[in-house]
């Protein structure tokens, strides 16, 4: 199974090299670089609520080091994030890797260094998805109970357990919404075909919703609106024109 992109974030506090890395990783077709900060206090809020799937992290900042950065989001963070530490000091690599940094990168570094690191996140990645795909393959080849990793943790379900996944644009990822009404977020490089790929019972009805489709009672003529089982007929779920006519398509419709 294959990604997408990787999400990244660099914070140093120099804007020199902040930028040199930013230009580098243009070079790669699969990376996006979501946010460059000068200060940690500003990048902790936007780490915690982008989530991206690469952090670069300058070790020696003036206003707090990556190291205590690192410390202060661990636990707001998906297992799966992949921290580089980069500076231009190497005294800091054995603290780095005890912080379990996934890697370390030396300023000024050549680009085949900088290469080598994107290659084993990527691979370390895609173990993470592998692993994921499998998950919800066993989930909907049954009812019986599955492990889904989300940001806040693992998850043991059954199929019945899952209303609907939901996009949301301000964090760029899914998240699950579950009979219990319970909300879950998915990691950001989950996309709407790995759902949609595991089973015919989920149903994409517009651009930011799939929806577990044992759940929909009606589509209103019109408005789309969809109207679910009780007790969840306020969850709110409604059809595009373009996803209407595919849901008709594969529906047995008198």
């Amino acid at each position: 199974m294959k990604f997408e992109k990787l999400s990244v974030i660099i914070v140093d506090d120099q804007p020199a090299c902040a930028d040199v890395l930013n230009q580098d990783l243009l070079e790669f077709s699969d990376i996006q670089v979501i946010g460059v900060f000068n200060s940690p206090e500003k990048a902790i809020k936007a780490i915690v609520r982008l989530q991206p799937d690469l952090l670069f992290l300058d070790v020696e900042m003036p206003e707090m080091s990556g190291l205590e950065l690192l410390q202060n989001i661990r636990t707001q963070m998906s297992p799966e994030l992949s921290v580089v530490f980069y500076s231009a000091y190497d005294k800091y690599v054995l603290e780095a890797l005890r912080s379990s940094a996934f890697d370390y990168l030396l300023k000024p570094y050549q680009m085949e260094e900088l290469e080598e690191i994107i290659e084993r996140v990527k691979t370390n990645k895609s173990l993470h998805l592998d692993k994921f795909e499998q998950s919800m393959r066993r989930l909907l080849a049954g009812d019986h109970k599955f492990a889904i990793q989300t940001v806040s943790g693992l998850l043991l379900l059954k199929h019945t357990d899952i209303i609907c996944f939901q996009f949301i644009e301000e964090v760029r990822s899914w998240q699950m919404l579950l009979v219990d009404r319970a909300i879950h977020k998915l990691r950001s490089s989950t996309t709407a075909k790995n759902l949609l790929d595991m089973n015919r019972t989920f149903v994409q009805t517009n651009q930011n919703c799939i929806l577990n489709i044992e759940y929909l009672m009606s589509i209103e003529n019109g408005t789309l609106q969809c109207k679910l089982y009780p007790p969840f007929q306020d969850v709110e779920i409604s059809f595009s024109r373009r996803y209407y006519k595919k849901v008709k398509d594969m529906l047995d419709i008198i």
